[in-house]
């Protein structure tokens, strides 16, 4: 390592840490005389100091330090006097936990129908913890092995979240959020992930900020974050890259953020999170080998939580004393296809009273509203177009969503 240099660790409240350019501790210091400083990642304010402790001549620096928090800190390396340098020679700095209880990593997936079928049994056994799993992408496409992921991997014990692929160089907001709820609505609830906004560059290019200014692309961002907030009572979270995550305005940072930081260690904090100051997932690789996903061996995105299995229960709502934070009314829809009209009953023994019904087009227009009549609704679709069509039933409890094709 040159000087003026820093390097980011997690750190765990209570836990022992040690840092050194000493040669008794596996170190190099003979090239220059090095100097640290450790701080708080987050607060930006210094915890300590080291120049002169060990090493060659007793020049290189030792840090010994009980964390006083859990979170990230960073450590500088400078030469004497605080200077920095480039290029040959160099030092080597080491690290250790000296005591303490090891922070386990919980480790997930991410996933889409490019992995195929998946053995979700194997990949639990295999240790991972969590699979993010694609849902849909703009207003058209929905991911021909959702459902069968969000089943199965729940089956399997693992919580499983659904992620939106956002298009909004083609689509409103509203469009795009509506659609994504239409797929994954049944599965955005306690014991499974938030739902996720994908925010990436268009595949075929150009980027994002030559279709928008930053505040542009915010509000599209916040639209669809407040739409599926409002649907399901659960906030989302972005993925995002460090370019879009600096592109856009810090107003966003009261989401979750799963960051992209490939080809890196699930062990180190990722090195640019925009207009965040934490991160809740980082994707450190798109090179995975995970069994039970057999079909892309070497090509499995990596994922990793940030922070411990009390954190991720919290995340997830998924504790004895935590309901549910969605509740699913009760009803059915015929006949599907539809001709001239549609039925929706309720199918509860306790009669409902103030939930509403919307039919909205794959566009996401409104095209009905009205009050869920016990136990039957008819509505009349004689003047629809042919198509695929959304209905949701939304009330205090919260809301079911379903589908259905006018002939």
């Amino acid at each position: 390592m040159n000087a003026d240099n820093y390097t980011l660790f997690n750190v765990t409240s209570g836990n022992v840490y040690e840092w050194s350019y000493c040669e008794a501790y596996g170190g190099v210091s003979t090239g220059w005389d090095a100097q640290l400083t450790l701080s708080d990642n987050s607060a930006g304010t210094d915890l300590c100091f080291s120049d002169n402790s060990c090493g060659t001549t007793g020049n290189a620096p030792y840090i010994s330090w009980t964390a006083t928090f859990t979170g990230v800190v960073k450590l500088l390396t400078s030469q004497a006097g605080c200077a920095g340098n480039s290029g040959s020679p160099y030092n080597t700095l080491v690290w250790r936990m000296a005591n303490g209880t090891p922070s386990t990593q919980i480790l997930g997936v991410d996933v889409s129908s490019y992995e195929g079928a998946i053995n979700w049994n194997n990949v639990k056994a295999a240790g991972y913890k969590f699979a993010f799993a694609k849902a849909t992408e703009g207003v058209t496409i929905t991911d021909s092995y959702f459902v069968q992921n969000e089943v199965n991997g729940t089956a399997a014990g693992l919580p499983i979240g659904a992620y939106h692929f956002g298009r909004p160089e083609n689509n409103t907001a509203t469009a795009e959020a509506n659609y994504f709820l239409s797929v994954a609505g049944p599965y955005i609830k306690a014991c499974h992930l938030p739902p996720v906004l994908d925010l990436e560059d268009p595949p075929s290019g150009p980027s994002l900020s030559t279709y928008f200014t930053s505040s542009q692309l915010t509000a599209w961002v916040q639209t669809w974050m407040s739409a599926v907030q409002t649907a399901t009572g659960i906030a989302p979270i972005i993925y995002i890259g460090p370019s879009n995550a600096n592109y856009i305005n810090s107003s966003l940072n009261t989401y979750g953020l799963w960051i992209d930081d490939y080809n890196s260690s699930p062990a180190n904090p990722p090195p640019n999170i925009g207009v965040w100051t934490t991160w809740e997932f980082k994707q450190y690789s798109w090179t995975g080998t995970v069994p039970g996903i057999s079909s892309s061996p070497g090509a499995v995105d990596m994922d990793v939580f940030n922070g411990d299995s009390i954190a991720f229960n919290n995340l997830i709502g998924c504790t004895t004393d935590i309901t549910e934070k969605r509740t699913l009314t009760n009803f059915i829809l015929y006949p599907n296809p539809a001709k001239s009209n549609i039925t929706i009953e309720y199918l509860s023994a306790q009669e409902v009273k103030g939930e509403i019904i919307s039919i909205l087009n794959m566009e996401g227009q409104q095209l009905v509203q009205s009050l869920l009549q016990y136990p039957k609704t008819e509505i009349n679709t004689s003047n629809f177009a042919k198509g695929i069509y959304i209905v949701k039933v939304m009330s205090e409890k919260g809301m079911e969503v379903k589908k259905f094709i006018k002939e």
